[in-house]
């Protein structure tokens, strides 16, 4: 069945309204989470440059020891290849940001947004990436999430 013949009020693939907004989302989210906790396994820390409150350029691929009983070396490394590569194809270039930077000063800080909207691209592919992996990964037990905070972000490898 293709994407555009599916309905995704009757389809009984998508148990959750599409409409929903996000804080019912997060609400059920939260309920799932409190019925079956997440187990962290391991965290892959990042390995370039950040930019406020948003993903680092790349991500280290160095194979965690703690990953061997869920997922191969092969599977971790064209994970983080995948994921680097979505971010080096979205990251804003170096004049983007020193014209961010330059003109700030004269507009109030505005001009900083200029690479934010780069950024919303890579987080936004980087999350579909994430996803389309944990799809893979679940029959393994493993789950990957993105976290970040205002001067770093890194990779969460959960047991389900």
């Amino acid at each position: 069945m293709s994407y555009e013949a599916c309905d995704l009020q009757t389809d009984s693939r998508y148990p959750f309204d599409p409409r929903a907004n996000a804080f019912e989302l997060a609400k059920m989210e939260s309920i799932r989470r409190k019925q079956h906790p997440l187990i962290l396994i391991t965290r892959v820390k990042s390995s370039g440059v950040h930019y406020f409150i948003g993903p680092s350029k790349s991500y280290s691929n160095e194979y965690p020891s703690e990953l061997e009983p869920y997922i191969t070396k092969d599977d971790f490394e064209s994970f983080i290849n995948e994921v680097n590569d979505v971010i080096v194809k979205y990251w804003p270039c170096f004049f983007t940001f020193i014209l961010a930077f330059a003109f700030s000063v004269v507009t109030c800080f505005l001009s900083l947004y200029l690479p934010r909207v780069c950024i919303e691209d890579v987080q936004r592919f980087l999350g579909y990436v994430i996803e389309r992996w944990n799809e893979t990964w679940e029959e393994k037990g493993i789950k990957v999430e993105y976290k970040r905070n205002l001067l770093n972000s890194e990779l969460q490898f959960y047991k389900l």
